[in-house]
Parts: structure tokens; C-alpha cells; sequence
């Protein structure tokens, strides 16, 4: 069989656009709102900001909003994986050159990062949670590290001015490393990417298991979410390198589905979506067990503990196999999804003002909760749909724009040569 015979499918795979994966986005949704509520109800736990209603909750539900955490390598994992299925080609090279990529991520994600940064400029005189900078040095570091999208890798400053952001600055680190590491596996067949998958999956345990063991500010079993804690308890929460064996678990996975689509013409399952499939028993188990199962180290289950679980069923969502699935499949959802990074950057500010405004002390009643709800979620999608969609879509019409006079340009020289021959 002739190379061409082989390579064919692939090459009619690169001229039609893949398929859309709709649970996807709603996926997105579900883990944005996660570890929303988990803030909230850290805030709740830590006496910051109290509401009765969330002492009157049912302990398997508190307790699952309190597990918020385990969402964060969830959502480091989607992206990763989103990434991979948008921006890499049949071939597992990058569509668009890096600069273009790197400028796309930075107009989606800093102006957001910039406002929030502003609105929450009085912050650290107002929250006891966030670091009060004991020197002009320390001051001066804190605004140097935000202000650069780097405090995720200094545990002093990674959730000194708007603390749920340390998770974007991540994303930062991550972005720069997707195009170098996806032409690194472009080549891989799909058992060798099976395997890389498995490697990182083993990785993405080691920081937990390491802190575990090393034991090294002796609360390796007992280290609680509502706690700052040390030194090495907060590089474990928040370095970039402790998390990006997610991500890239999310990219080698990406591939592997971009390589069935691409590999076949047909559908990525033919499995009925409205049937019970394995990934619907593995989430609903994995929800009883966060629900009902107190004593499981924190450590182990924010790090790497649930990954290949967490893999398995963005795999089956994927797929778009199950009820789960068909019920993420809701059109809306792809747009809400985009406010999702909105979400991460205003749900601070959105929070600290609406407080400020609207409570006289840290007690809120439930009615105030709604509205501080409500009001983060106006905020995110308002900047979604009023500046970020907008902007995005002019930057394209300029790109659009510079790309076709650029190529007029080459076709009337072109044009002149050959009419001087």
C-alpha cells in the first residue's frame, strides 16, 4: 500500500473542519462554577464572609463544595485539552505560528487579568487573606509578580492581590510551552502518546506523594483547603511546574481524540448519547465518594489523586457518549463557557465590592448571597460579550486585513517579475 493511500484520509481531514465537542463547553461551565462555590465557601469556613444559608447545608453538599479544589486540574486538564483539538493540525503541528498564537492568548486572558488587578488595588487593606506586604521590598515584589502574570511561582505573592488568579498566571506558563511541547509529540504514534499519557498521569501524582512522605512542615495528612499553611504546602498549591503534568495529560489527550477524528470519517462514537455509558457510572461514583467520603488527604486529592479518572471521563464526554453528556450538550453552554476565565479573574473584585456595598458586616443574609452571585456572573459576561468578543473579533479583521494585503502584495510582484521576463 503507497504512502498516498495512507496519508489520504488525513489530507481530506485537514480540508473539513473537525466536529464540534459540545459537552465540552459544558464541562467548562460545571468546573468554573466548582471551584466558584468552593471560594466561596472557603471564604464561608475561614469567618471572611459568612452566610447562614451555608451552614444550613446538607454535609454530603457542603462537603462537595468544599472539594471545589479537585476541579482546578480539571479545568488545567480540559484546557490542555481544547487546546490540542483546536490549534493542532492532522499532523499534531500547531495551525498558527507561536507569535500568533501567544498574542491570541494574551488579548483573552490580560486586559481581564489588568481590570481585575485595578478593582482590587485596596485589597489587601480589606481582606485578611490576602498577604500585607511587611517592606517596600515585599510590595514592591507583589506588584512586580502580579503585574507579570509570574506569582504563581512565588509562594509569598501567588494569591497576594487577587488570589483565585494565581490559576491564570499558571495558564500563563502553560500557553508558552503548548506549541514547543505539541511539534515535541507531532510524530508519536498513538501507542507511544498512550504511553506519555500514562507517564504524566504517574507524574502529576509525584508532587503529593513527595509532600507526603517529606512531610515537611508535618501537616502532610491533616493540611486543609481553608488554611494558607507554608512554605512547601503553598508550592504544592500553586507552582506552575506541580501542575503542568495536567495540562499536557489534557494535550496528549486532545491529540489522541484529533487523531480518531482525523484518521476516520466518521463520527467520534456511534455509541447512542442517550444511553448510561461507563464515563456516567465513573462521575456519578466519583461525586458519591467526594459527597459522602470525609477522610481523604487533601493533598492527594487536589494533586494528581483523580486524574486518571478526571482523563477517562473528559475522554467519554468527548466522545459524546451518555447522559451526561447529552444533558452538557446545550448550545448555550459554549457561549456561557467564554466567561469562564471572566469568572476566574472578577470573582474577587466582583465579590469585595458587592460586599462592600451591600453588607454591613461579614454576616450576609441569603438574599445578599444571590446577589453576590449574580452579580459576579453579570460581570464575567458582560466582559465576555461587551469587550472581549468584540475586541477579538476586530484584532481578526486586522490580521485578516494585514494577511490579504500582504498577499496582493506578493502576487503583483510576482506579476512584475514575470512580465520583466
Amino acid at each position: 500500500m503507497s504512502n498516498e493511500v495512507v496519508e489520504a484520509p488525513l489530507k481530506r481531514s485537514a480540508e473539513r473542519p473537525r466536529p464540534r465537542l459540545p459537552a465540552l463547553a459544558g464541562v467548562r461551565v460545571v468546573v468554573a462554577l466548582h471551584i466558584y462555590f468552593f471560594h466561596i465557601m472557603q471564604a464561608h469556613r475561614a469567618g471572611l464572609l459568612t452566610f447562614e444559608l451555608l451552614d444550613g447545608l446538607p454535609a454530603p453538599l457542603a462537603r462537595l463544595l468544599e472539594r471545589g479544589f479537585i476541579s482546578t486540574g480539571l479545568f488545567f486538564q480540559l484546557s490542555g485539552l481544547l487546546l490540542a483539538y483546536a490549534y493542532l493540525n492532522a499532523e499534531g503541528r500547531p495551525k498558527v505560528s507561536d507569535r500568533s498564537f501567544w498574542w491570541g492568548r494574551f488579548m483573552r486572558l490580560y486586559p481581564l487579568y489588568f481590570l481585575s488587578l485595578l478593582l482590587l488595588v485596596p485589597a489587601p487593606a480589606l481582606l485578611p487573606i490576602t498577604a500585607k506586604p511587611a517592606s517596600m521590598g515585599s510590595l514592591l515584589g507583589m506588584a512586580a509578580t502580579n503585574l507579570t502574570l509570574t506569582q504563581a511561582w512565588f509562594p509569598t505573592f501567588a494569591i497576594a492581590w487577587n488570589a483565585p488568579a494565581w490559576a491564570l498566571s499558571a495558564f500563563a506558563f502553560f500557553y508558552v510551552v503548548f506549541p514547543s511541547f505539541a511539534r515535541l509529540i507531532a510524530d508519536w504514534s498513538r501507542k507511544s502518546l498512550q504511553i506519555l499519557l500514562v507517564g504524566l498521569v504517574v507524574l502529576s501524582w509525584l508532587p503529593a506523594t513527595a509532600y507526603l512522605v517529606l512531610n515537611p512542615e508535618g501537616n502532610g495528612w491533616t493540611a486543609i483547603s481553608v488554611t494558607l499553611g507554608g512554605f512547601w504546602l503553598n508550592v504544592l498549591r500553586f507552582d506552575p511546574l506541580v501542575w503542568l503534568p495536567q495540562f499536557l495529560s489534557g494535550v496528549v489527550l486532545g491529540r489522541l481524540i484529533g487523531l480518531q477524528v482525523d484518521g476516520s470519517e466518521s463520527k467520534l462514537s456511534d455509541a447512542p448519547a442517550g444511553w448510561l455509558s461507563v464515563g456516567d457510572s465513573v462521575a456519578g461514583a466519583l461525586v458519591l465518594v467526594l459527597a459522602f467520603v470525609p477522610d481523604i488527604p487533601y493533598v492527594l486529592l487536589r494533586h494528581g489523586l483523580l486524574v486518571p479518572i478526571t482523563l477517562a471521563i473528559l475522554a467519554d464526554l468527548a466522545r459524546g457518549q451518555g447522559l451526561i453528556a447529552r444533558g452538557l450538550t446545550w448550545r448555550g453552554f459554549e457561549r456561557v463557557s467564554e466567561a469562564s476565565f471572566g469568572l476566574f479573574a472578577l470573582q474577587m473584585p466582583a465579590g469585595v465590592w458587592f460586599a462592600i456595598a451591600a453588607l454591613r458586616s461579614a454576616q450576609g443574609t441569603t438574599l445578599q448571597l444571590i446577589g453576590m452571585i449574580t452579580s459576579t456572573f453579570i460581570a464575567a459576561i458582560l466582559w465576555t460579550e461587551a469587550v472581549q468578543r468584540p475586541l477579538l473579533q476586530q484584532l481578526r479583521k486586522v490580521k485578516s486585513t494585514v494577511h490579504t494585503t500582504r498577499a496582493k502584495s506578493i502576487s503583483e510582484q510576482t506579476q512584475e517579475v514575470r512580465a520583466a521576463a
